[in-house]
């Protein structure tokens, strides 16, 4: 088991990172709207290829309220040939930062299948594949909430501004 804990900033309140992280990874594991399909993902360069693309391995989450605040138990396997790709137990969740800002964390660990030959391919042929893709995960998910929270606040303040000074 490789131990792992990947950190983003968010200019966003915790209590509220946490709101829409629980919507996103509900989202995920329901396998609802954008998340359909949710896969990790690697670039080829981080295999040592010529970086002209990307390898995605679709995922099947499981998501509980973790009894830390604002965070959330998570566990993902590969949704198809589970026994052929890492597997992933731990917590993700927001911890409140300077004023309006909080840090998206996951937190936990991964298992790299077929033991020694395992650590063979991700050790020396795909240099830490299963840990890319981790932080590749925190980048996407930090990247998702941060613009499904600067949505709310766009369309609030455009209802707000409409509300208080009809056209016409």
């Amino acid at each position: 088991m490789a131990e792992i804990r990947f950190e983003r900033k968010l200019r966003v309140p915790a209590e509220l990172a946490a709101q829409v992280l629980g919507e996103m990874l509900h989202a995920i594991a329901r396998q609802e709207g954008p998340w359909r399909g949710f896969a990790l993902h690697i670039t080829l360069g981080d295999l040592r290829l010529p970086d002209v693309g990307y390898v995605a391995i679709p995922i099947s989450l499981t998501v509980e309220r973790s009894s830390q605040s604002d965070a959330f138990d998570i566990t993902f396997h590969a949704a198809r040939l589970p026994t052929a790709f890492p597997d992933f137990k731990g917590t993700m969740g927001a911890q409140p930062g300077e004023l309006g800002e909080s840090t998206l964390y996951l937190a936990g660990s991964y298992s790299i299948p077929m033991n020694v030959f395992g650590k063979l391919i991700d050790g020396a042929l795909m240099p830490h594949a299963a840990q890319r893709s981790l932080e590749n995960f925190v980048e996407e998910i930090a990247a998702a909430a941060q613009a499904r929270v600067d949505k709310r606040e766009a369309d609030y303040a455009r209802y707000s501004y409409f509300a208080g000074n009809p056209v016409g």
